[in-house]
C-alpha cells in the first residue's frame, strides 16, 4: 500500500507522480511523513458532528499540515501553505493521536485536510481499530481527491465531509483550465475532479444518517462557502448537486467568507480583477444561496449565521487554533 503514494503519488488531482520514497515531496509539500498540525476537541463543527452543545463531545479534529489546493483565501492558511506549520509523525503517533481522542470523548475522528497522507491513515486507521478504535470516521477533505485516494478510504470512512469549492465553467470546452478556479484554489479542473470525487463518495457511504442523538454516523455531507459576487458559482453548485447526487444530499452552505491569507483588504494587487474578495458576503448574497437551495428540494440544508465570518478564524499559532 506504502508505494500508491510514495512512488508516482497520484493522490489528487495534480497526479503529480512524484516519487516520496526518495524524499522528494510533491505539489502538495509532502514527502514520505505524516505532516500533523493539532488534534483537538472541536466544537464549531456542523451540528451531526460536534453535537447540539459545547457541553457535548465535540469532533475529535486532527489538522494535518500541508494541502494539495492553494486556496487563496484559506483561514488555515498557517498550516497548509506555510513551511514549519506541523510536525512529521509516524503512523503509530497517529494512532495514538485518534485513541487519544476517543478517550477525551470526542464523537468521531475528523480528518481534516488528508488527502495527501490517505495511504499512512489507513495503516494508522487499521492500527488504532486493532487497538479499540470505534468512534466513527470523517474524512474532511477540500474535496480534490483522486479515485485513487478514495478506493483506498472505501470501508474505512464512515462520514465523508467534502467541499464543493466551485461550479463548473459552462463556458469552457470539456479539458480547458478553469482560470477562475486556478487563481482562487490552485486548480484549474477543480470542478471537474471534484465532481467524480462526490460521485464516488456518495456511493462509498449513501446520504447522511444520523444516530438517536442526531450524530452522523455514516453519509455524505457536502459544504460550500457562499463567495461574494458568486465567485464560488453557488448558482451552477447547488443544481449540480440536486440532479447529480440527489436532493437528500445534506449540504452545509457556509456564510463565513472572511478576506484573509493572500486576499486582503489592504493588499488585492494580485486579485484585483476580483473585488467582491476584499469583504464578507452579504445577507443578500447569502439569502439568495439559501432561497436557491429550497427552491432546488435541497432541505437538508445546514443554513449559518452570517456572524461566522468572525467567529471561525483559527490561530494555529496557538495550542487550540479556535479557543
Amino acid at each position: 500500500m506504502k508505494d500508491l503514494a510514495a512512488k508516482g503519488c497520484r493522490l489528487c488531482g495534480h497526479s503529480c507522480l512524484v516519487d516520496r520514497r526518495k524524499g522528494r515531496v510533491g505539489r502538495c509539500g509532502a514527502g514520505v511523513d505524516v505532516g500533523f498540525a493539532q488534534a483537538v476537541i472541536h466544537y464549531g463543527e456542523e451540528p451531526p458532528l460536534s453535537g447540539l452543545s459545547p457541553r457535548d463531545g465535540g469532533s475529535g479534529a486532527i489538522f494535518f499540515s500541508r494541502c494539495n489546493l492553494a486556496c487563496a483565501f484559506c483561514q488555515n492558511w498557517q498550516i497548509s501553505q506555510t513551511e514549519g506549520g506541523g510536525v512529521d509523525i509516524e503512523v503509530n503517533e497517529l494512532a495514538n493521536i485518534m485513541l487519544d481522542l476517543q478517550q477525551a470523548g470526542a464523537y468521531n475522528v475528523n480528518l481534516v485536510s488528508p488527502t495527501p497522507y490517505v495511504v499512512e491513515i489507513a495503516l494508522a486507521l487499521s492500527l488504532a481499530k486493532s487497538q479499540g478504535l470505534t468512534i466513527p470516521i470523517v474524512y474532511n477533505s477540500g474535496g480534490y481527491d483522486s479515485l485513487r485516494a478514495l478506493a483506498i478510504m472505501d470501508g474505512l470512512v464512515d462520514v465523508y465531509l467534502p467541499d464543493a469549492k466551485i461550479g463548473q465553467n459552462p463556458l469552457l470546452a470539456p479539458g480547458d483550465p478553469d482560470s477562475v478556479a486556478m487563481r482562487l484554489f490552485g486548480a484549474g479542473d477543480y470542478a471537474t475532479v471534484n465532481q467524480i470525487a462526490l460521485k464516488e463518495m456518495l456511493r462509498q457511504v449513501g446520504h447522511l444518517a444520523l444516530d438517536s442523538r442526531g450524530l452522523a454516523t455514516r453519509g455524505l455531507l457536502v459544504r460550500h462557502l457562499v463567495l461574494p459576487d458568486d465567485l464560488a458559482r453557488t448558482t451552477l453548485v447547488l443544481p449540480w448537486v440536486a440532479e447529480n447526487l440527489g436532493v437528500e444530499t445534506c449540504i452545509s452552505l457556509m456564510a463565513q467568507y472572511h478576506p484573509n491569507h493572500r486576499v486582503r483588504s489592504d493588499d488585492l494587487r494580485e486579485f484585483r480583477e476580483f473585488p467582491g474578495l476584499t469583504r464578507p458576503l452579504s445577507v443578500r448574497e447569502y439569502d439568495a444561496a439559501v432561497a436557491l437551495a429550497w427552491e432546488l428540494g435541497l432541505e437538508n440544508s445546514f443554513i449559518q449565521d452570517l456572524a461566522a465570518a468572525t467567529l471561525y478564524r483559527p490561530n494555529f499559532n496557538k495550542p487550540n487554533a479556535f479557543n
